[in-house]
This record gives C-alpha cells, sequence and structure tokens, in this order.
C-alpha cells in the first residue's frame, strides 16, 4: 500500500494537469470498437489502475466471485449527461456512459512482484443499448487487447489459509458476456444498484459515501433516503440469512429470476424475493440433469449436504457447478456461509 501511494504522489507531482489524458468520446462509440483499451484514454497509469479526472473509481458492498480475483471498478458519464433513478435496479445510465472492471492478482512473494491484471470489462451504453467488450492485458500491465473470442490465462492465488491456487483464469468470449448480463434479452449492467453501492469510498480528497459522491458530481440525478442496502457478506457479525442473500443477490440472483436468463427455473435468488418455495426451499429441480446430484430438493432446511445448491457451489464439473461461468475454482468462504445458512433454517 505504501508503494502504491508513493507511485500515485510521484504520478500526481510530476505530470502537469495540462498534459493529462482525456476521455475519448468518439472511441466510446466506435463501430467497429478500438483495438487496443489505451484509445479510450481511461488511465493516467494503467499498471495501478489510476484513472484520468473524470472517471471515478468505485467499490460494491457484495460482488460477484471470480476465481478469487481482484476486481478495480470505475464509472464514466459523459461531461453534461446524468444517469436516472431507477427502483430496485441499476442507475439508467445515459448514451457515451462506460462501466470499466479490471480484474487482478496480488503479487505472490518473489514468482510476481507486481500486480498481475488479466482483463478489462466494459460495459458501454450505446444508442442500441449496452454493450459488452473484454480487453486482455499483457505480460507487462502496459497495454490490454480486444479479445473477442476471449483467452485462458494461468493465474496465481494465495488463499486465506497460505495455500497457493494455480488457477486457469477463463476470460469470457463476447458470447459469454450475455450468459450473466442477459435480461429480456437485453445485456444490462448488474452490480451498480442503489442497494450495493451505499458504502463510503476513500478518494483522494476524503472519504465519502459512494451514493453521495456522485449526486456531487452530477453523475446521477436522485437515490431514495432509506435504502434497504446489502450486507458485506464476509462480515461475521452480520446475520447469517443477511450474508447469505447478499452473496446470492449478486452471484446468482441476476440470472435467477423473472427476467433472467435462468428464469425456467423457477429458483428466484434476488434479494427482494421473500417466497420460500421460489427461494428454493424443498423445491425441486426442473431439468437439471446431473447438475441435481441425485438430491430431491435446491435446500432442505437444516440439511445442507441434501440440497441442491450448495452441491452445485460446491462442484468444479462445467455440467454440474453454478454459477456456470466466470469461476474455475469453488469459492470456500460462500459454501462455508450458504453451508450454515440451510444448517441453521428451521
Amino acid at each position: 500500500m505504501k508503494r502504491f501511494l508513493l507511485r500515485l504522489i510521484l504520478i500526481i507531482i510530476l505530470i502537469p494537469t495540462n498534459l493529462y489524458s482525456q476521455v475519448n468520446d468518439s472511441a466510446i462509440l466506435a463501430d467497429p470498437p478500438p483495438k487496443l483499451l489505451s484509445e479510450y484514454g481511461f488511465f493516467l497509469n494503467t499498471k495501478d489502475q489510476i484513472t484520468v479526472p473524470g472517471v471515478l473509481p468505485y467499490e460494491l458492498i457484495t460482488s460477484l466471485f471470480s476465481d478469487y480475483a481482484d476486481k478495480h471498478r470505475f464509472v464514466y458519464v459523459p461531461k453534461g449527461k446524468i444517469a436516472a433513478y431507477q427502483k430496485n435496479s441499476v442507475f439508467s445510465f445515459p448514451v457515451g456512459s462506460v462501466l470499466i472492471k479490471t480484474f487482478s492478482y496480488e503479487p505472490i512473494n518473489d514468482q510476481r512482484s507486481e500486480r498481475h491484471l488479466i482483463e478489462t470489462r466494459l460495459l458501454i451504453r450505446k444508442d442500441s443499448g449496452w454493450d459488452a467488450l473484454t480487453y486482455v492485458w499483457d505480460e507487462e500491465g502496459q497495454e490490454a487487447s480486444l479479445a473477442l473470442a476471449g483467452k485462458t490465462v494461468k493465474a496465481n492465488y494465495i488463499s486465506n489459509d497460505g495455500r497457493q491456487l494455480d488457477i486457469r483464469y477463463r476470460v469470457p468470449n463476447k458470447n459469454q458476456c450475455k450468459e450473466c448480463h442477459l435480461e429480456n434479452e437485453s445485456i444490462v449492467p448488474i452490480g451498480p444498484k442503489p442497494r450495493n453501492l451505499n458504502r463510503d469510498y476513500s478518494y483522494l480528497e476524503g472519504t465519502m459515501n459512494q451514493l453521495e459522491k456522485w449526486m456531487s458530481i452530477k453523475f446521477i440525478d436522485a437515490y431514495p433516503e432509506k435504502i434497504n442496502s446489502v450486507v458485506d457478506f464476509m462480515d461475521s457479525s452480520k446475520p447469517i440469512n443477511d450474508r447469505a442473500r447478499a452473496y446470492l443477490d449478486i452471484n446468482c440472483g441476476h440470472c435467477h429470476a423473472p427476467e433472467g436468463s435462468a428464469s425456467n427455473s423457477g429458483l428466484y435468488l434476488d434479494l427482494l424475493e421473500t417466497r420460500e418455495k421460489q427461494l428454493g426451499v424443498f423445491k425441486g429441480p426442473v431439468a437439471t440433469g446431473r447438475g441435481s446430484g441425485g438430491l430431491d430438493y435446491s435446500i432442505v432446511p437444516g440439511h445442507p449436504d441434501e440440497s441442491i445448491l450448495l452441491y452445485r457451489m460446491i462442484s468444479d464439473a462445467p455440467d454440474i457447478m453454478m454459477p456456470e461461468s466466470g469461476r474455475s475454482v469453488m469459492h470456500k468462504e460462500a459454501v462455508d456461509i450458504i453451508y450454515q445458512w440451510i444448517e441453521e433454517m428451521q
């Protein structure tokens, strides 16, 4: 952290304000899209993911799991435009807006002295709707190239118990992005809902609630005074039900919803769902094949080992595991929480 702050200070001191790159609005709406990420002008320093003025970092309270990769999120709204509040949904961003997300891994001892940048995904709001693009970083972390066909990248991660996990990280192709971001046959963002943004963030100019910040710089037009925010699923001080529902909401609820790609399953895991059967309690599977593991119900209260939902979270078999894409290893911490949640159900 100290090294990062020192590099950041040096960058700010040594580069005059008039030399800052500007976001290239023409590149954002270009068809075909730019081959290189640098053409957009989002970053002042790519290795440390330091953005130019006008591109704002943000964090979610609970985020989607992607093989333990760290995620650096940024939002860009064109000057003079504004995103509109939508109840229980992501803000309605104006044309030319971009949601930027870089996936990376921390350094690992002497094997890798610097952060390993893997990919940066862009969700671009165009006249026709949202478009998803993925850019894969070179080994030096200096440039990322458009990868419409996806890519497999070798990465390493040190777990909480000190084990090194060798990960075959899969960068999604353009069609695979739709597996998570599809709603009513259209690509949509998932994360930046008010309930998942309602937290403080340490900006260079000081700590501030993210929604207040977005309002102050006129990125959004409004947000509700009272927000039913999700909790951090890793916060052990919170009730286990709140932690489990927060995790399922962001990792599963976008597909397992009436408008999602898994709507025909009848299993709805959105945070706002209250019906027990739709949440999986004593709900039989629908055309899961091997995915059921020979079990009868998605959730059997008090019996996590008899619950299909947990069985599929544990598996790493392509035709069994859930989520279907975005991971190649089991999310141990989440499995432990869902196990406890089901075990304590009455």
